[in-house]
């Protein structure tokens, strides 16, 4: 059980949650998040390096800050880091429900450190872009798009925030690690709401320069998201709105393979039927495994055909 105070809906056992809130007289809206959980899952499926580890675990988790606005039943928001560093890139897809699933394009790379404990995530992603697309089930989807500042995934998110969706925002992403995997994940995120003035800015702002305990150092603390939230604020009148669970899920099916199957279109779908062998579909996002008969793939032409 939990020491600290939790938000209503909020899971008083370790498991992964977010908690929203609003403070500083309702100047500020704050989320904080624990990923332990489906940073380790991320780590289970794709087997990444620590570097990579890090870096898609902070991806994820900023991904789902993002995400956290999506309201609709089907709405989606797919986060896209393609760069110049040997990770290459990265993907992350999340839903209005807390869920996220994502992949690292090389998933195992030289693990580098600023200094003793401290990887170096920049160094493994590099310069590139950072594409934000928004999917509300309308005829254009909403993107966003700006220049990686640093490869550190949180800074990154930041800059993003500032000049794709004009919100000022405070981003602290973290993961951490030790020889048995994932020891702690998450983070919390500050924004300014209309309304802000000069007083909230500054006072936030010295919060981020005054030494603030790194988010990996206070989850491995023991500290739940509330309380981060809580004593990054510093405002005894914060309020606490919800907490609702999170996880890595991932919503691949063998129906939704075989629509992929159908949408490469008549010609290359004739190709593949002629292989004996059938074919093999794999999901980037789980690394299920799909396959498909020769028989299988001709009745998806019949199906085409008709």
């Amino acid at each position: 059980m939990s020491d600290f105070y939790l938000a209503p809906g909020s899971p008083a056992d370790d498991s992964d949650y977010m908690v929203t809130a609003t403070a500083l007289n309702g100047k500020v809206r704050a989320l904080a998040v624990r990923s332990t959980k489906l940073v380790s899952e991320a780590l289970r499926i794709h087997k990444t390096s620590p570097v990579a580890t890090a870096a898609l675990g902070r991806f994820l988790t900023g991904t789902l800050f993002l995400a956290e606005t999506l309201k609709g039943e089907n709405d989606s928001l797919t986060a896209n880091i393609r760069s110049d560093g040997p990770l290459q890139g990265m993907t992350a897809v999340a839903d209005s429900h807390g869920h996220v699933r994502g992949y690292a394009l090389e998933p195992v790379v030289e693990t580098t450190y600023h200094r003793p404990g401290k990887l170096n995530v920049g160094a493994a992603v590099g310069s590139g872009k950072l594409t934000v697309v928004k999917d509300f089930g309308l005829k254009e989807p909403y993107v966003g798009q700006v220049e990686l500042v640093s490869g550190e995934i949180a800074e990154d998110f930041t800059y993003y925030l500032a000049s794709s969706e004009q919100t000022p925002s405070i981003v602290s992403l973290g993961v951490g690690l030790d020889s048995n995997g994932v020891t702690c994940a998450g983070g919390f995120m500050v924004q300014l709401l209309p309304g802000a003035d000069e007083e909230t800015i500054e006072y936030l702002e010295k919060r981020v320069g005054g030494g603030f305990p790194d988010v990996t150092f206070l989850l491995n603390e023991g500290m739940n998201p509330e309380k981060i939230l809580d004593m990054f604020l510093g405002d005894e009148k914060i309020c606490f709105l919800q907490g609702f669970p999170v996880s890595y899920k991932c919503n691949c099916s063998r129906d939704r393979m075989e629509r992929n199957l159908l949408a490469i279109g008549r010609k290359d779908l004739s190709e593949l039927s002629e292989d004996p062998n059938g074919i093999d579909l794999e999901c980037h996002f789980c690394d299920q495994r799909y396959h498909f008969s020769q028989e299988d793939v001709r009745k998806l032409l019949d199906q085409e055909n008709s």
